[in-house]
């Protein structure tokens, strides 16, 4: 009998962008993320950033999404309510993009999360 091949996703933070997601702040966010050594995967879909966020965090294994349109960025935890997000930044601050990046990976660690307020 041959050996059954289970396909296994890797355990990633997964970022869902509107089409209209500004570039320069998904690049951002990536690099928040990739500071903290957690990994990622993203996809482009239509629709808002906080429904793209809620379905971004359900999808993950690790229960970590982030949504963005062209007007803001949300993170999402997988056990927030859906209306209520950690997380919700101007698509257009490159600063709190990449912070928001570290923070999901933060929330992953188990780790403090870095404040958006510059403090």
């Amino acid at each position: 009998m041959p050996a059954v091949q289970l396909e296994m996703t890797k355990p990633t933070v997964h970022v869902l962008c509107s089409p209209d997601a500004p570039s320069a702040a998904f690049k951002e966010l990536l690099y928040g993320l990739e500071e903290e050594g957690i990994p990622w995967e993203n996809d482009t879909k239509a629709g808002g950033a906080l429904p793209l966020a809620w379905e971004a965090a359900q999808a993950s294994r690790l229960g970590v999404g982030v949504g963005m349109d062209g007007q803001s960025i949300v993170l999402h935890f997988n056990k927030l309510d859906r209306e209520q997000p950690l997380y919700r930044i101007p698509a257009r601050s490159l600063g709190l993009a990449r912070v928001l990046g570290a923070n999901a990976a933060r929330l992953v660690k188990k780790l403090p999360l870095k404040p958006l307020d510059g403090r």
